[in-house]
């Protein structure tokens, strides 16, 4: 009765949600900061990214390469 729901980077939607979500954050940190862009341009930019790098790491995952 007592479930305890934890955070489990096992499941890759949750993987990949958590790599997007770091990948929006930080390229969105470092475009507004460092280089004063806009803020749309880098959240496209990072959900891309994040997406691209979420994938390749579930792959590599999958074969047993990571």
């Amino acid at each position: 009765m007592n479930e305890v729901r934890r955070f489990d980077l096992e499941n890759p939607w949750v993987f990949l949600f958590a790599t997007i979500v770091t990948w929006v954050v930080v390229i969105s940190t470092i475009q507004t900061v460092l280089f004063d862009g806009e803020l749309t341009g880098a959240v496209i930019r990072g959900t891309g990214s994040g997406f691209v790098c979420g994938i390749t790491m579930l792959y590599l995952r999958k074969k047993d390469w990571f």
